[in-house]
């Protein structure tokens, strides 16, 4: 019996949980999320999510709070 798409996304979230990621929700403005799907269409990231954790990384990742 196939998964549905429910479990499919919910295997999924389990996975990335389990792989120490945490989901996160966001609203952007605007602007934002064009320059993000502009970068996705240039070829700069394969999606939304890596271009998304790319610049949250370049910004925290290493910095002291």
């Amino acid at each position: 019996m196939a998964d549905t798409p429910s479990q499919r996304v919910k295997k999924l979230r389990e996975a990335r949980k389990a792989s120490g990621e945490t989901e996160t929700n966001v609203w952007v403005p605007a602007q934002v999320q064009q320059a993000i799907d502009a970068a996705v269409r240039e070829g700069k990231f394969p999606n939304r999510r890596l271009a998304i954790i790319h610049a949250l990384e370049q910004v925290f990742v290493g910095q002291s709070m």
